[in-house]
Formats: C-alpha cells, sequence, structure tokens
C-alpha cells in the first residue's frame, strides 16, 4: 500500500540587521520600530542601548546652563562658574547665558562677568543722578584744559600764534584758533562736566543720555570722549562756564530684548512687542567688541546698529550662523549680512521659521543649524530649512529645547498632553531614537561632555560620569504590524534574536495580535557577557500579523532579527 507523499510547505526568512531606530509613521521602513525607550544610535547598525547617565551636581531652582573653559549653571540668584559661586546677584527665573570673548553675559538681567577672573562683573547699564554742584566748562581732546580764550562778536585786535577766540557771532558759538593762515575753527572741542561721582561707571567711548542738564544742547545722547570718577568730556559747544545744582542724569542703557546672541565680536538682538508705549519690530547690535554699548553712533563702522523690520509676528528664536544672525518667527527669518564697513543688510526669507516656545532647540550639530518648528524638525545648511523629522510621524510637540554632542542632536520637548520626551537625532545616519521622559531646561557641552540640566534640578552628564552613575537601564523596542509587506497569503512561524545582554542583564520578548491592546510573553534570556544565540525563538499563533516587543534591563546589543514565513491561504 502506498501513502500520497505531504508537500514541505514553502518557507521564506526575512532578516534585519540594520536597525533603523524610531519610525512612528503609519507605515515604517523595515527594521525600525514605532515606540522605543532608552536606545541610542551608538552601535548602528545594531540596536544599543543607551550608556549609563552620570549625575554631576544638582541646584534647587534651575535657572539655566552654559560652558566655556568650565561648566556654568544658574541656581535660583546665583551663578556659578565651574562650581564655584560668583558674587553676581541674579533674578529668580530662566536665563541666556552669552559668552562674548572671556565674559559671560546673563539675560534678561543684563548683567556680566569675566570668566577668567570672577571680581570682574557687573551691569550692562548704568545711571548716575548727581547732587551738588555741576560745572560745565570747555576743555581739549580727553578733557585737556584749553588755557585762557576771548568770548566775543569780534575777533582780538592784535592776535599771536595760538591765540583763541570762542566766536559768538552766530547762533551756535565757534571756538577758532590763530595761525599762519588766519583763524581757522578748532574742531578738537569739548564739554567737560565735572561733579562728585559723575563719571563712576562709566569709560571713554560710552554712548550715554545726558538729562537735566540746564544748557539744552548737551541734553540727549553723546559719546563719551573721556570718563574719570569726577567728571566726564562729551562732545560740545558751550559760550560760557555754567554751573547748576539742580540734579542731573546720565545713563547708559541697554534696549529690551527677547534673544541675544554673539556674532563676530558683537552681541545682536531682537524686541518684537511694546516698549515704553511704542510698538518696537527691531534688530540691534552693540558696538563692535563692547557688549555694553548699544547707543554708539559716531559715524564709525565700529557704531552699534539698530534696524526696523516690516516682517509681522513675534521673534521666536536667534542664532550665529556661518558668521551671519539669524532671526527667527514662526514663517520666516531675519538673516543679518555684516558689512566690516558698517553698512549691514538684512534680508527677510519666507520659510518654517522656529515654533514659538521652542527658541532654545537652535542647535549647529556637523556644521548645519537644526531647529523645531511648526512642521517638525529642520536642517539649515544655509540654503532653505529642509524637514528632517518625518519618522516621528504626525505627532505635535512644544517647548523644545535642545543640545548638540557627537553628530547628534538631542531634542527634550512636550507633547499633546504635556508629557516630556528626549529625542535624539543622529545626523551621520538619519536615524531618530527615543531615549525616556528626561524634561531638559537647557543643555552645555564641556570637556567633550554633553550635560543636561533638568526641571528637577539635577545636572545631567549624558553618556556617563559625574560622581554618581545610574540604575542599569529599563529598555524597550516594539515594532510596528508585521505581516503586512506581503500580497500573498503568508504567516509567521517563527522569529529568532541574535544579540549579546551584558552579564547580569535580562532581555524578553513578547508578542501582541491586537495592534498593542494586550502582550504575551514567549520567553526571556540573562546575559553572561558572550555572543549568543538567542533561541528565543519567538513561536506566534498562527496569524496574518503581529506587533514584536523586546525589553530588559541593563545593556544589550541586538545584532540581527529573523522572521521565518510559511505561505498559507490567499483567505482573509
Amino acid at each position: 500500500m502506498f501513502f500520497q507523499k505531504m508537500s514541505v510547505p514553502v518557507q521564506s526568512t526575512v532578516t534585519i540587521s540594520s536597525f533603523l531606530g524610531l519610525d512612528r509613521r503609519a507605515r515604517g521602513e523595515l527594521g525600525s520600530f514605532r515606540e522605543m525607550e532608552n536606545l541610542t544610535s551608538d552601535g548602528y547598525p545594531t540596536l544599543t542601548v543607551r550608556p549609563r547617565r552620570g549625575l554631576a551636581g544638582q541646584v534647587e531652582s534651575p535657572g539655566g546652563i552654559a560652558a566655556k573653559d568650565a561648566l556654568i549653571w544658574v541656581d535660583g540668584h546665583t551663578l556659578y562658574i565651574g562650581g564655584v559661586a560668583t558674587e553676581l546677584v541674579l533674578t529668580e527665573g530662566s536665563k541666556q547665558l552669552i559668552g562674548m570673548g572671556n565674559w559671560l553675559i546673563v539675560w534678561p538681567d543684563k548683567k556680566y562677568i569675566n570668566t577668567g577672573d570672577l571680581s570682574q562683573h557687573g551691569s550692562l547699564e548704568n545711571r548716575v543722578q548727581t547732587q551738588g554742584q555741576v560745572t560745565l566748562s570747555l576743555c581739549g581732546a580727553k578733557g585737556a584744559a584749553l588755557g585762557d580764550y576771548l568770548v566775543s562778536e569780534e575777533p582780538p585786535a592784535d592776535p599771536a600764534g595760538g591765540c583763541l577766540w570762542l566766536d559768538t557771532t552766530g547762533e551756535i558759538p565757534v571756538l577758532r584758533q590763530y595761525g599762519e593762515s588766519g583763524w581757522s575753527i578748532r574742531e578738537d572741542t569739548y564739554v567737560k562736566i565735572a561733579a562728585g561721582g559723575i563719571g563712576v561707571g562709566f569709560t571713554a567711548g560710552d554712548g550715554v543720555v545726558i538729562e537735566g542738564c540746564r544748557e539744552e544742547s548737551i541734553n540727549g545722547s553723546h559719546v563719551l570722549e573721556a570718563a574719570e570718577d569726577g567728571s566726564l568730556v562729551v562732545p560740545g559747544m558751550i559760550a560760557s562756564q555754567v554751573t547748576q545744582t539742580e540734579e542731573m542724569t546720565v545713563r547708559r542703557s541697554v534696549p529690551e530684548m527677547d534673544f541675544v546672541i554673539e556674532s563676530g565680536n558683537r552681541l545682536w538682538g531682537c524686541k518684537y512687542g511694546v516698549v515704553d508705549g511704542k510698538a518696537v519690530n527691531e534688530i540691534y547690535a552693540s558696538k563692535l567688541g563692547d557688549f555694553k554699548n548699544w547707543n554708539c553712533y559716531a559715524g564709525r563702522s565700529t557704531d552699534s546698529y539698530v534696524a526696523t523690520r516690516g516682517s509681522d509676528g513675534p521673534f521666536t528664536g536667534a542664532a550665529d550662523y556661518l558668521g551671519s544672525p539669524l532671526f527667527f518667527k514662526e514663517d520666516c527669518v531675519e538673516r543679518v549680512y555684516p558689512s566690516a564697513a558698517g553698512a549691514h543688510q538684512i534680508v527677510t526669507v519666507r520659510c518654517p521659521g522656529v515654533r514659538k516656545g521652542s527658541g532654545r532647540s537652535l542647535q549647529t550639530v556637523e556644521g548645519v543649524l537644526y531647529y523645531h518648528g511648526c512642521g517638525g524638525v529642520y536642517a539649515f545648511d544655509g540654503s532653505m530649512p529642509q524637514r528632517v523629522s518625518q519618522a516621528l510621524g504626525e505627532d505635535e510637540y512644544h517647548g523644545a529645547v535642545a543640545g548638540g554632542a557627537d553628530g547628534k542632536y538631542y531634542l527634550s520637548v512636550l507633547d499633546t498632553e504635556n508629557q516630556p520626551q528626549l529625542l535624539v537625532y543622529d545626523v551621520r545616519q538619519g536615524l531618530w531614537h527615543r531615549e525616556d521622559d528626561l524634561r531638559a531646561v537647557g543643555f552645555a557641552v564641556s570637556g567633550g561632555v554633553l550635560y543636561a540640566m533638568t526641571g528637577a534640578g539635577d545636572i545631567l552628564a549624558l553618556k556617563g560620569g559625574g560622581t554618581v552613575q545610574e540604575e542599569p537601564v529599563v529598555w524597550r523596542a516594539e515594532t510596528g504590524e508585521l505581516g503586512l509587506d506581503s500580497s500573498e497569503g503568508k504567516y509567521l512561524v517563527r522569529l529568532s534574536l541574535r544579540l549579546r545582554p551584558e552579564e547580569g542583564s535580562t532581555v524578553r520578548a513578547a508578542v501582541s495580535y491586537d495592534e498593542g491592546e494586550t502582550w504575551q510573553e514567549q520567553g526571556g534570556v540573562t546575559g553572561s557577557g558572550r555572543l549568543r544565540d538567542c533561541v528565543l525563538h519567538v513561536r506566534p499563533r498562527r496569524c496574518r500579523r503581529l506587533r514584536l516587543r523586546i525589553y530588559g534591563v541593563g545593556g544589550c546589543r541586538v545584532y540581527s532579527l529573523t522572521a521565518v514565513y510559511e505561505k498559507g491561504s490567499d483567505g482573509p
């Protein structure tokens, strides 16, 4: 008797050996994961658990973090540089910390400090109000005495060489000096203002505003020719010495600004809103090499700068990129083209800008500027921004804060339910990974290490270091629907994982047949520290599609995932 031979079901194998990170689109790339936690591209093309973090410090009231020669942070009213508390007293709240040479500027407090000599600190602004007698007199450059001169409408009858005559014929007096060619106007004529303490906090070259002077021509804006504790020298002319006891005010002011950056040895800033009852939509620049002065207009290339803009809406962020200050709004960027002659130009480029509230997301990584806009995350290389966050799907985020190191863009965001997420974009591989729910208020790189200041007050070294190491990392990775790639009737027979868990680490697998509503355990392994094939042969029930979850505690590297399919019927 002969029996009919049974045919062996035709099997097909699909092996994934390159894991492509996070992809939340309806149909992600093969090798990607729809959800994940605490994974990294460090071991690409393998799937790798992120390094354990280190605790580098803690603060009670986090206000900001930066780095120069050492790590810098704000805790409440105190600024710390390299762990040393400075004498600079700040207001409570979030700060912008801007470096300019050896100096650090704290905004919006308008304070500065020398990071190399912590005893040098103060305020960008200065205001002096006189008490007692104030004397105004003519002087030469730097306050030098002029000597005797005649004040009259007629010149001296028999002048000698070098003789001075204050000509009062016109409405504005003119000081003339006699020489070989007769009477000529003396150009280096200034007004010296002498009063107790009037020059304290000022230096030559400061742009100031004077108010309350009896001599009306002195009131207004001036650039100081010289400054000492008891006197100031300003350009001007008076007919005779003036003395008053009324209060006179001299002030050096800095405009209110939404964002401040450093570019080309100047500070640049922007403001949109109402200031002193006046609508403002302007971009500003400090005097070249002088972050204290924003009102110096002497006709030089080093002068301060201000320009009114025509684009609508508030500024949402600012950055220095390729030597150009960039000021973003949600739908455009105001790009400044600095000029060595001082004739700066600004061009408005209509493009996706920075989302409101995400001004701290601007970060340059590998020579490209990345930021969070209304449509996602964009990369700007100097031409037009290109979106790079397609893999994040349709999720909306806000309140983005970013940092960059080792070719990665770290983005701390809040989702629509205000839940935090730390997303990492590997700019070299073009891959996204999700770490965890860390909420950062700032990032800084010091000594090649990326630090994050959290909203809870921890200062974390994101790749280890510090005084305390994190506990073994809890991680997971979930695929999308497996089995939707073929039009043929196939069902999944087996899944095999090849991985290397660290010694003592655990790895488990689970499957879901109902789009992630429930999960069924499929077994697990404990790491011995050596490479092994996890014949975690996951054998699901016969189905057209399923989701796979891999999860564990401790370090692990997954090398490949193999799926074995058998042909089935073409029915539903």
